[in-house]
């Protein structure tokens, strides 16, 4: 495989991995809200090659290279009846983020939810 070959095959397997639900994930719907993820995603790619000529006159070629990419959660969109609200993630580790937001947000579901049965 030459190098341009190379590149087009790692560009396009990065392609595949990346789209929009990569970025706003799959929606969940928790009693009446819709809670849909956003990402940050990031992507590079590196490759290389050559050729050359040993000392008995036999030439060589050789290429090759590699890619990768980091889908890291953001922030949770909201949505619901009343209104859209976005829970950003703040800057500590992938875990404690996730778990400092899910509370939030199950707490405020519950407590529209109540407002809702006061309404009826």
């Amino acid at each position: 495989m030459n190098l341009d070959e190379t590149l087009k095959v790692i560009t396009e397997e990065i392609a595949n991995m990346i789209s929009t639900k990569t970025v706003v994930g799959e929606h969940i719907v928790i009693e009446g809200r819709t809670i849909i993820p956003v990402t940050k995603v990031s992507f590079g790619f590196g490759s290389g090659g050559g050729e050359g000529k040993g000392k008995a006159g036999d030439q060589g070629t050789g290429g090759g290279g590699g890619g990768g990419a980091c889908v890291q959660p953001i922030a949770f969109l909201v949505v619901s009846k009343e209104d859209v609200q976005l829970f950003a993630i703040k800057e500590k580790g992938v875990i404690e983020r996730i778990s400092a937001v899910i509370p939030e947000i199950l707490e405020k579901c519950k407590s529209m939810k109540e407002e809702c049965k006061k309404e009826e």
